[in-house]
């Protein structure tokens, strides 16, 4: 009966520990990526509640408490289930700001980009923390 060395067991063993190692790397790179979609996913989901908002109240005011999404509207939960969301993802709630005629959510991605949605209908990425008051608007892209 033929049997195997301690070499090439412990060669065996090493081989898949490197293949182990290198599949937890590419798996974990995968999960941050696939927060950062769900961060975009969620607050993408603010547009529509927007407009419905909007259609109610002539205003976008009632998104925004604080500096967070506002999480009382018994109309619209789903505001207060993508601000926990995004908390649980990413440690901190999104930065909203609104006003009657103009909105802006955004937060941090798992990446260091941040994921940005507004009023003129813009949802993506954007490099810099742009949803703040300059010249007087709130959105995005204002630079």
């Amino acid at each position: 009966m033929k049997a195997f060395t301690l070499i090439e067991v412990l060669v065996v063993v090493a081989i898949i520990a490197i293949l182990s190692v290198i599949t937890l790397i590419f798996v974990g790179n995968y999960q941050d990526k696939a927060d950062d979609v769900v961060i975009g996913v969620d607050l993408s989901q603010i547009r529509k509640i927007a407009a419905m908002l909007y259609i109610d109240e002539y205003s976008y005011e009632s998104i925004c408490d604080a500096g967070t999404i506002k999480n009382d509207l018994i109309e619209y939960p789903q505001l207060r289930l993508i601000e926990d969301k995004v908390e649980e993802i990413i440690g901190e709630y999104p930065v909203c700001f609104s006003e009657k005629r103009e909105y802006c959510v955004q937060s941090e991605l798992i990446s260091g980009e941040y994921f940005c949605v507004d009023f003129t209908g813009f949802a993506g990425k954007i490099e810099g923390d742009y949803c703040e008051n300059i010249n007087g608007r709130r959105n995005c892209s204002s630079k």
